[in-house]
């Protein structure tokens, strides 16, 4: 899909409430589902799910008990979070928060899909949480977040709300300072580089940089995953490391150097398996431990 074909689609999008009795075919329904968990997880966690309902008996009784539900939708998809997983893989943050902001992050996704293939769609947030667990029998911990309904377009559907004026600010750097695209030649837009003459960072404002790291990594660390601790630390060693691309006071240490790389290219195992990531730790953790007794000696003991 293009650039303009995507804008199309986002122009396109709207709250659908008026459908076409027209059954939605499988193959159509399992894209959308497809375009949902194309969507984000916070830390990679696999906490959030998708049920796809087209049974229209289900259908109705999901209607009755949906006050925010509003016309006869084909089919609808229920965006989900396994609450349990949520917990386990980032913590308070990730039940409470996280698994909120993905779960909207898919259900967009689901909704411009939705238009791309021809259909209509609307967010649905107005329900009773205990009666739609129930309808759908989902075990206690899991919880609904959001319902897409989903069908064809009424031929005579009134025209989508205007959204109001108040509702579409654009801010530049900002609040309060009105966005207004920089215009170039050949009527392209860009934004202003910040400082386009500006002295490459010293070796003061890169310890100041990395200090300023630490504290807001150590504050972040009170409500991010148990294995955030161990990941900005990693992170920090890193950056750290960068000092040598910052002076030509330090000797080049090509252990250093050759470590940074190691974990740039290791880091996002953290997102992917915690034993795989305390493996690549152990085995950075053995490398020093070797550079260390290659550097110093070892003990005449």
């Amino acid at each position: 899909m293009s650039d303009s074909d995507l804008f199309v689609v986002l122009k396109k999008r709207h709250s659908c409430r008026h459908f076409e009795p027209r059954p939605i075919p499988d193959g159509i329904l399992d894209r959308l589902a497809y375009a949902a968990h194309r969507a984000p997880t916070g830390g990679n966690s696999p906490h959030r799910f998708v049920i796809v309902v087209k049974d229209p008996v289900r259908l109705k009784i999901l209607k009755l008990t949906s006050p925010g539900y509003f016309g006869d939708s084909s089919a609808a998809i229920i965006v989900c979070t396994d609450l349990r997983a949520a917990e386990e893989g980032l913590g308070k943050l990730g039940m409470d928060q996280c698994a909120m902001y993905d779960a909207g992050a898919a259900t967009e996704n689901v909704v411009l899909a939705a238009y791309a293939l021809g259909l209509g769609a609307s967010f649905i947030k107005s329900y009773s949480e205990t009666a739609v667990k129930r309808i759908l029998e989902l075990p206690k911990e899991c919880r609904t977040e959001l319902i897409v309904s989903l069908g064809y377009p009424a031929k005579n559907e009134p025209p989508p709300i205007r959204k109001r004026r108040a509702g579409k600010l654009t801010y530049r750097d900002r609040y309060g300072q009105l966005w207004k695209a920089t215009k170039t030649e050949g009527n392209d837009t860009s934004c202003v580089p910040a400082h386009p003459n500006k002295e490459p960072s010293s070796v003061e404002q890169h310890i100041f940089e990395l200090a300023l790291f630490l504290v807001t990594a150590a504050r972040g660390c009170v409500e991010e995953p148990h294995m955030y601790g161990p990941l900005r630390l990693m992170d920090a060693v890193s950056r750290l490391i960068d000092l040598y691309s910052k002076t030509d006071l330090l000797k080049r240490d090509e252990f250093l150097i050759a470590a940074k790389k190691q974990i740039e290219e290791n880091i996002d195992k953290v997102m992917v398996s915690d034993e795989e990531f305390v493996k690549f730790m152990d085995d950075v953790v053995r490398e020093f431990t070797d550079e260390t007794v290659r550097r110093y000696g070892r003990s005449s003991t």
